[in-house]
């Protein structure tokens, strides 16, 4: 985490101790209004149990709102996810199975705590490998550059068969991306996070595709962010 980003987030955990304990966090998670819902996430950042005790996914709130549509108009959807957090405790609300892939062993034990109640969800917990000469899958995220992803982005093969929805939201988005089409039911949907950033644009180009940009407000950031909606087109 940046030294900036860091300081925000310090700074709004210390601001939510005050505010839950003059009761602000519940009237603002009690508020019918937007706004105010969408205030009380801000004391949320980087905090996945609480996010998930929110019922949110953390992709903007257009391509939420359009996802639980999608599912509550399938019959027994199944879902594939790359990156698991709250959005994974969100789907198992929504879909009769889901299998999640995270990189990350600490937070994946984290997300499972979450998951107690849902016998339908799989989490898979695929760490990176150290990067070869035979490197099969590699992150563009700063930091990363030495690892393999290649084992993390073949667990949807592992899994196998059609998925009505398939998220990628975690590591090697553009690899998991490729992935996602050979395993997408063929009026299936994939929910591509943050698409806009630009070393995931090689996959706004895929021949056959359509990609609808979904940008507005997300729970726990006070700016908007931009989730993808690409099905075959």
């Amino acid at each position: 985490m940046s030294g900036l980003r860091g300081a925000y987030v310090g700074g709004v955990r210390a601001a939510r101790g005050l505010a839950d304990r003059v009761g602000l966090l519940d009237r603002l998670g009690g508020s019918g209004a937007h706004t105010a819902r969408h205030l009380r996430t801000l004391f949320a950042i980087h905090d996945v149990a609480d996010l998930a005790g929110l019922d949110l996914a953390w992709w903007s709130y257009p391509a939420m709102a359009r996802v639980e549509r999608f599912l509550a108009a399938r019959d027994a959807p199944r879902v594939f996810e790359f990156g698991a957090g709250a959005s994974t405790a969100w789907l198992a609300r929504r879909a009769a199975e889901v299998h999640s892939v995270e990189h990350d062993a600490g937070f994946a034990g984290h997300v499972r705590a979450l998951l107690a109640d849902a016998p339908h969800v799989t989490l898979h917990a695929v760490p990176a490998t150290p990067a070869g000469a035979s490197t099969v899958v590699r992150s563009g995220r700063a930091g990363h550059e030495h690892l393999d992803f290649g084992a993390y982005a073949s667990t949807i093969d592992a899994v196998g068969g059609e998925f009505d929805l398939v998220v990628v939201d975690g590591r090697a988005r553009v690899a998991c991306f490729r992935r996602a089409l050979d395993h997408l039911a063929p009026d299936g949907l994939v929910v591509f996070d943050n698409i806009r950033r630009k070393r995931y644009a090689e996959a706004t180009t895929t021949p056959g595709t359509r990609v609808e940009y979904l940008r507005g407000g997300t729970p726990a950031l006070p700016y908007p962010t931009t989730t993808g909606l690409i099905n075959r087109g």
